[in-house]
């Protein structure tokens, strides 16, 4: 486990990089996506697939308005590289490869996983800009 959060940190760095996102803000990508990572693999263990994408999503996102508050610069960078990690890359192509096996019941396993994935991210992001205005709005008075 601790190896996956580790090359987390690297993979989100390098696509931290691939995104053009200043240097001096690429250890502070990385280590949203690391984070995101490291609460997916506990909430997983825990709660379940479904539960780990959204609320590891909503600590990305967070985070992501955080950093963005903190070098007063916009989102993106923190948030792109932070959900790297949590896309359902693999699963989306389990999903294609099993559809031309001819296995349709492993491919509606593995497109169940990509949806959930997808919206989870969806819903994640969209509760994590709620709570970031809400915390935000707080410490400003």
């Amino acid at each position: 486990m601790i190896t996956r959060i580790l090359f987390s940190f690297l993979a989100t760095g390098a696509f931290a990089i691939i995104f053009n996102t200043p240097w001096n803000q690429l250890p502070w990508a990385a280590f949203t996506g690391m984070t995101g990572w490291f609460f997916y693999e506990i909430i997983n263990l825990v709660y379940g697939y479904e539960a780990a994408i959204i609320i590891s999503t909503v600590i990305v996102g967070v985070m992501s308005n955080y950093f963005s508050k903190k070098f007063k610069t916009n989102i993106h960078p923190f948030i792109t590289a932070g959900i790297i990690p949590l896309v359902p890359g693999a699963s989306a192509f389990f999903t294609i490869q099993k559809f031309i096996e001819n296995n349709p019941s492993g491919a509606f396993r593995y497109a169940y996983e990509t949806f959930v994935a997808a919206f989870g991210i969806v819903i994640g992001i969209s509760v994590s800009s709620y709570i970031s205005k809400l915390i935000f709005k707080n410490t400003r008075k």
